[in-house]
């Protein structure tokens, strides 16, 4: 068998929280209680339902059974709150008289990406690395929109995890962000996922100056986390583009894409079963709809017609639809 991405059911909690509940607190949006998974889990079938209340989506991965991961969808940002970044900007003056010139980056509060559809919360078991079950998780994604694409916004976007040191600490949180919220990272980021107006009582309006900080900020600031450096590459590859904007707390990058420009809408194709030969390059198979969606990663057939066998057999079905997928095995 290959791992299957789908959904998440409720009869799903307890292994998910099994997974979850060793995530770091650096990884704010995954859920790691029961009651924490059973509510994302709610919501999100709710969404499948219809709701117009609900704006999430929880999706696993799973082989024989056996749940390997979880990664989400925010079908809309801004609905509830803002959605807020730092965007930094880059700046260089000259003296009319001497001969001496300054550049610098300051960082200011935007909320740019309000409207957008948000890839969240992708975790995986650390014995699934290496195998593309990290890849499977995050281009499923993508192959749901397409195939509820009416129910997604016109652009896409990813907040991956900011930069830490060797003890876990974040300096962009540290030398800067708690310097105006003056409580520990986990607890910011708890009270952000509520009513987040505290953000921007507390942040500066004006820009602020990365010269004036420690040289840790200015280089963490849009850097992704070494775990995280290989998801940020794959969905780069994927028709993604980097920005201007990191993350608030811990100045992780942020990464968009029009919704129809990425790799996976660019190459589908609606494919039959049959044939002999597989080709060595991978594919996202892909087919069904809401709570009944399916998707596996494998190779198709050298015409571009066929879907390949181990995929069919895996999603129990002959594949509609099928896109090329990068073969990234780093996560």
């Amino acid at each position: 068998m290959i791992p299957i991405f789908r959904p998440a059911v409720l009869a799903d909690v307890s292994a998910i929280t099994k997974i979850t509940s060793k995530a770091d607190s650096g990884l704010t949006t995954v859920p790691k209680t029961k009651t924490d998974v059973s509510e994302y889990i709610s919501e999100s079938l709710d969404f499948l339902a219809g709701r117009s209340s609900a704006n999430r989506m929880l999706f696993v991965a799973q082989d024989e059974g056996k749940i390997l991961g979880i990664s989400g969808i925010i079908p809309k940002l801004g609905v509830d709150r803002p959605f807020y970044s730092f965007k930094r900007s880059r700046h260089a003056r000259k003296a009319s008289q001497q001969d001496l010139s300054v550049r610098y980056d300051t960082l200011q509060l935007t909320t740019d990406f309000d409207d957008y559809t948000e890839l969240a919360s992708i975790f995986l078991s650390p014995d699934a690395r290496g195998k593309g079950v990290g890849r499977l998780l995050s281009l499923g994604r993508l192959g749901f929109i397409h195939s509820h694409r009416d129910r997604f916004e016109d652009r896409l976007m990813a907040d991956i995890r900011g930069w830490v040191d060797e003890d876990g600490i974040s300096p962009f949180w540290q030398h800067l962000t708690s310097k105006f919220i003056q409580t520990n990272f986990d607890e910011a980021d708890r009270l952000s996922s509520g009513d987040a107006v505290f953000i921007v009582e507390l942040l500066p309006a004006l820009p602020i100056l990365l010269n004036l900080l420690p040289e840790s900020v200015e280089t963490c600031a849009g850097r992704p986390h070494d775990l995280s450096s290989g998801a940020m590459k794959m969905l780069l590859s994927a028709g993604f583009d980097d920005t201007d904007l990191c993350d608030i707390f811990d100045g992780g990058p942020a990464i968009r894409c029009r919704t129809d420009r990425t790799l996976i809408t660019q190459s589908v194709f609606r494919a039959t079963g049959g044939g002999v030969t597989e080709s060595e390059k991978k594919y996202l198979h892909f087919t069904g709809e809401g709570e009944a969606f399916r998707a596996a990663l494998g190779p198709a057939y050298p015409t571009a017609e066929k879907a390949g066998r181990a995929a069919c057999e895996a999603l129990g079905t002959i594949t509609p639809y099928v896109s090329l997928a990068q073969d990234r095995r780093d996560i």
